[in-house]
């Protein structure tokens, strides 16, 4: 079985940084973004050759922004690029695995409106992104953020702890305490897949209360 994160690491970790209060100071530009194909950053990650130098539109969580990187011989050298990590929109953080392994490394120039825009985005916020793939270099994909705005459908850190919370009443067979719990991580707008997860957990809760009252 999957390990889940407790629920005091997980609240230190996901409510250091609140999210914006209004999408639009995170910047860039809508329509750029919105114009380009949809992928996911794993996409990018296995066949990047592919779409080298095309604009391409993803969805991705924000993890952390990296200190300290070696550019090797590529362009984005630290004096010139901020660099981020980000989790891929598919990956469900309630999931300790998940969460330790954030799949994309994503890079924009110093001074640009998106570096400005993921500066000020939050831990665990959800953003569009246009990205383009600018290398290819040491069996990796080297992308850069031109634009990046806070997305509408947000995956928010209640959720997140609502969902660990349930996952433990489940493994102690609390199945109506984790319902409750599902209902409450249900409650904002959530982009469609997360919704679709936590629905499909609340099921299960509901058939294992169902099999206990016809014992």
């Amino acid at each position: 079985m999957l390990d889940l994160l407790t629920v005091p690491l997980a609240a230190a970790m996901l409510l250091q940084a609140p999210a914006p209060s209004d999408p639009a100071s995170l910047g860039g530009s809508p329509t750029a973004v919105a114009e380009a194909p949809t992928v996911s950053v794993l996409d990018l990650s296995q066949r990047p050759e592919l779409r080298l130098g095309e604009p391409q539109r993803v969805l991705a969580q924000v993890c952390r922004e990296v200190d300290d990187w070696s550019a090797f011989l590529t362009r984005f050298d630290p004096g010139a690029f901020r660099a981020f990590e980000f989790w891929a929109d598919e990956q469900f953080l309630w999931i300790k695995q998940e969460f330790d392994a954030p799949q994309a490394r994503l890079f924009a120039r110093r001074g640009s409106m998106a570096a400005a825009a993921l500066a000020a985005a939050g831990s665990n916020d959800r953003l569009e992104l246009q990205v383009v793939v600018r290398e290819m270099h040491a069996g990796r994909a080297w992308i850069e953020v031109t634009e990046a705005r806070w997305s509408e459908q947000q995956t928010p850190a209640g959720t997140v702890l609502h969902a660990i919370r349930a996952l433990e009443l489940m493994e102690r067979d609390g199945w109506e305490l984790a319902s409750g719990q599902f209902d409450r991580a249900l409650a904002p707008n959530l982009p469609p897949h997360v919704r679709a997860e936590l629905l499909r957990l609340k099921a299960e809760c509901a058939a294992e209360t169902e099999a206990l009252a016809k014992r």
